[in-house]
């Protein structure tokens, strides 16, 4: 047993209970700090020189994520007020950062000059149990900020600062919900029912009731997944009420919201007064004529950049234009999903085609789209992990040139390519993440349960 952890409080040479962290001044501790995303976490620097004029502070060098953070899980008492607090300091002008009780979902954004200065976040706790606590990255931009002495203590202020040693055997303890974007760094746009992160508050979408037109935002569960509870209260259960989606959040920071106030071209999300569901997990429903939700001027690719798509989707036709998503949603674009043809097919288009013959139309499935920046044939396409092979490719040795212009859910062009189907996921990147692919894949998976290899 790691008595480090089972002991959750340090006592001071007086008696009192102290610090109730570890490893207060050292962050690299892997037994007391988790660093995250896993694939993307920040890198720690020692020697730094702390406000003591000794050298015990360290640079925590933050990726360009607003997950990026150190974290650590502490047991504390029910309806209890505490303080957490850490020294901080930037090289040169200002940088943000914040102190974050992932377990209640309440930050506080600190701003760091080039003075070392004590910041303070004060919480009270609801139950009790196990909390986790970040020192965090404010927007999906670097950031390289110094610390020194993490504390936490009983009190609406923080006390007198009370260092405390790294754990010693044991393992770190797990999170309590680990998501995409706890692992995996760079996401352009994330649109999903599944929760992206657990360090942000996040809502999933936005959702319109038949009934009376009101709109409502639906968040998460305590397992990542769409709040179902909320959703059906607020649609109602009877066989005329449903659900309509107004905006899909972009939940990687970066503001690319899918939005559609045209209410005939709204998803479903709620079909008479049933959620609808595809292998059991919350999915948006698109009717093949018109649904569709833009992420107006999104410029997510452009020109001939690599990207990469992640999709989990189903569409119910085989004999149509069932098309996914656009990159730009004009004819200039790419779009990708089932071509028309009499066989399921799948097509990247732009400028060109490139066709893969595999694709099972009419089954759920989790396609993984990467392109490496080069000429249009030079896309790869996994379908439930399994390798696509192209079929046909016209102008394929031409670059991809994507014009610049929305991102849109459902549909591809502006009158057609429409999704008759559901959709659960969209991961975008504007890099190609062909080393993180099988990764990615199993986490999806683990989520979506598709079985892939």
């Amino acid at each position: 047993m790691n008595l480090n952890h089972f002991y959750h409080y340090y006592k001071s040479k007086s008696g009192g209970v102290s610090n109730l962290l570890k490893a207060s001044e050292d962050f690299t501790s892997s037994l007391d700090w988790l660093k995250k995303p896993d694939t993307a976490p920040p890198t720690i620097t020692g020697g730094v020189t702390d406000p003591n004029g000794g050298t015990d502070a360290q640079r925590v060098n933050f990726t360009a994520n607003r997950q990026s953070r150190v974290q650590q899980s502490v047991t504390l008492s029910a309806s209890t007020q505490y303080t957490f607090s850490v020294y901080a300091r930037v090289n040169t002008g200002t940088d943000q950062f914040r102190l974050r009780n992932v377990t209640l979902g309440e930050a506080e954004a600190k701003t760091a000059t080039t003075s070392w200065t004590r910041f303070e976040y004060t919480f009270t706790t609801t139950t009790g149990g196990v909390y986790e606590l970040s020192i965090q990255n404010t927007e999906n931009v670097a950031a390289n900020i110094e610390f020194f002495g993490a504390m936490l203590n009983v009190g609406a202020s923080a006390n007198a600062y009370v260092k405390v040693d790294p754990s010693t055997g044991g393992s770190a303890p797990a999170p309590a919900y680990s998501g995409f974007g706890d692992v995996f760094g760079g996401v352009t746009a994330y649109y999903s029912l599944r929760q992206f992160t657990e360090a942000e508050t996040l809502n999933a979408i936005r959702v319109r009731r038949s009934s009376d037109d009101t709109e409502q935002d639906i968040g998460f569960d305590a397992n990542g997944d769409l709040d179902s509870t909320a959703l059906l209260a607020f649609v109602g259960t009877g066989g005329t009420d449903n659900g309509f989606v107004t905006t899909w959040y972009d939940q990687s920071g970066n503001g690319n919201n899918a939005t559609n106030s045209t209410e005939s071209e709204q998803p479903l999300i709620v079909s008479g007064g049933t959620l609808v569901e595809e292998n059991s997990k919350a999915a948006l429903d698109f009717d093949g004529v018109d649904d569709n939700l833009n992420s107006v001027g999104a410029d997510l690719v452009t020109g001939n950049s690599p990207y990469a798509a992640f999709t989990i989707a189903k569409s119910t036709t085989t004999v149509s234009s069932d098309y996914y998503f656009g990159i730009n949603a004009t004819q200039n674009g790419a779009g990708a999903g089932s071509t028309s043809t009499l066989t399921p097919e799948f097509a990247i288009r732009v400028n060109g085609n490139c066709i893969f013959s595999d694709s099972a139309s009419g089954s759920q499935e989790l396609l993984s789209l990467l392109y490496d920046g080069t000429t249009i044939q030079n896309h790869s396409l996994h379908i439930n992990g399994t390798s696509s092979a192209v079929s046909s490719s016209a102008n394929g040795t031409s670059p991809m040139n994507i014009a610049s212009g929305d991102f849109r859910i459902g549909g591809w062009g502006v009158t057609a390519g429409y999704l008759n189907g559901t959709i659960q996921e969209i991961i975008i990147f504007d890099s190609n993440q062909s080393s993180n692919r099988t990764g990615m894949e199993t986490n999806i998976d683990d989520h979506f349960n598709i079985d892939t290899p």
